[in-house]
């Protein structure tokens, strides 16, 4: 049995006051976060403890997965689209609402050489 008086995991990522936190609809380890600073961070759980080089820890810690920095005015809210995984609606206090998702390489690390197009292939 686990012990509650004592925390799992601490995310340091936000400057300043989180509003949200959100479990991904597809994914078991993924999550995310919204805050005053007017970032939304990704999360990923099964990156936690994973060795980063010192060129890759300036950017935070490992599971740290993506920062969006779009807005001007801080996060309100956020939800994650049930249907298109990686597709997040975000509205911040200036009632502006951005939808937008992660670019593949972000998220799938694993990728088939069969899928990397040559540059002359596309000429």
């Amino acid at each position: 049995m686990r012990n509650l008086s004592s925390k799992l995991h601490t995310f340091a990522g936000h400057s300043e006051e989180v509003y949200q936190v959100e479990w991904s609809p597809h994914n078991e380890t993924i999550l995310g976060s919204c805050s005053q600073d007017r970032r939304l961070h990704v999360w990923d759980l099964s990156k936690i403890g994973e060795e980063q080089s010192a060129e890759d820890a300036e950017d935070g810690p490992p599971e740290l997965l993506f920062i969006h920095g779009g807005h001007t005015a801080k996060i309100s809210d956020f939800s994650w689209n049930p249907n298109d995984p990686w597709v997040v609606a975000s509205v911040s206090e200036d009632n502006i609402l951005q939808i937008w998702q992660m670019a593949e390489n972000i998220y799938n690390e694993e990728q088939d050489d069969d899928d990397v197009v040559a540059d002359d292939a596309l000429e």
